[in-house]
C-alpha cells in the first residue's frame, strides 16, 4: 500500500505551527490598532474681569502700538513648561500651547489693555505708526508653573516694559514690571496653570494702564490748573 505524504508527516509539529502563525497573526493586528493620542493643547483666556470698561470720565484716551512680545528661547516651543529646581525645568510632553506662547500673551495684552480707561486703541506688532501716541515694549522673563514635591507648587511669572512716545509726542520714556505673587498651583493640572498665567498677564496689562494713567490725565483738569490765577 502506497502511504501518502501527509500520512508521513508528524502531526505535532504542524499542529505547533499552525499555532504559532495564528499567534502572530493576532499579535500583529494588536499592534496595528489605533492608539488614541493623550496630547492636550491650551489657550490663554482672558479674565471677564479685565474686559469691562471702568467708567470713562473725561481722560485722554491713548493710542498704543505694542510691539512683538519677548520670550526667552526655552518658553518658545509648544510643550508647557514647569520650574522643577533652580537650574531645570521640565517640557510636559502632553500638554502644549495651541499657539505661540508670545502671540498668546500679545493678544491677552491687548483684550485687556483695550479696556482700560485711558487707552483709545492698541495696535498689535507696531512699527512705529506715526498715529500712534505711543509704543510699548514687553519682554517676559518668566511664564511657568514651579513644582515642588512636598506640595507647594505655584506658578512663575515676571515681565518687564518699556513705553515710548511715538513722533512728536511729548511723552517721557518710561520702564516698570509686574510679577505675579507666588499663586497655589496643584501641580498636575495645566488647565488649571494656563488659566492661572492668564490672570497673571491681565494683571500685567492692568499695571501697564497704571503706569500710563499720568499720561492720560483728565484734560478738565490740566485747564483748571491753567486757569488759577
Amino acid at each position: 500500500m502506497i502511504q501518502s505524504l501527509d500520512d508521513k508527516m508528524p502531526r505535532r509539529p504542524i499542529a505547533l505551527l499552525v499555532g504559532a502563525l495564528t499567534v502572530a497573526s493576532l499579535g500583529g493586528c494588536a499592534l496595528l490598532q489605533p492608539h488614541p493620542d493623550p496630547t492636550r493643547f491650551y489657550v490663554l483666556t482672558v479674565p471677564h474681569s479685565s474686559t469691562e470698561r471702568t467708567a470713562a470720565g473725561d481722560f485722554k484716551r491713548l493710542r498704543i502700538g505694542l510691539k512683538t512680545v519677548e520670550v526667552p528661547a526655552y518658553l518658545r516651543g509648544s510643550s508647557m513648561v514647569v520650574r522643577t529646581g533652580t537650574n531645570e525645568i521640565h517640557f510636559a510632553e502632553f500638554d502644549r500651547w495651541a499657539e505661540p506662547l508670545d502671540q498668546g500673551i500679545s493678544r491677552v495684552v491687548k483684550e485687556s489693555l483695550s479696556s482700560a480707561h485711558n487707552v483709545d486703541s492698541v495696535t498689535l506688532n507696531s512699527h512705529g505708526d506715526g498715529a500712534l501716541d505711543c509704543e510699548v515694549a514687553i519682554r517676559i522673563l518668566s511664564c511657568e508653573g514651579v513644582r515642588v514635591e512636598n506640595g507647594g507648587s505655584s506658578i512663575r511669572f515676571v515681565s518687564t516694559w518699556e513705553v515710548r512716545a511715538v513722533g512728536t509726542n511729548s511723552m517721557a520714556t518710561k520702564s516698570g514690571g509686574f510679577t505675579a505673587g507666588a499663586v497655589a498651583w496643584d501641580g498636575k493640572n495645566y488647565a488649571q496653570l494656563a488659566e492661572l498665567l492668564s490672570e497673571a498677564i491681565a494683571r500685567t496689562s492692568t499695571a501697564l494702564a497704571a503706569d500710563l494713567l499720568t499720561d492720560a490725565a483728565p484734560p478738565t483738569q490740566s485747564n483748571h490748573a491753567n486757569s488759577k490765577p
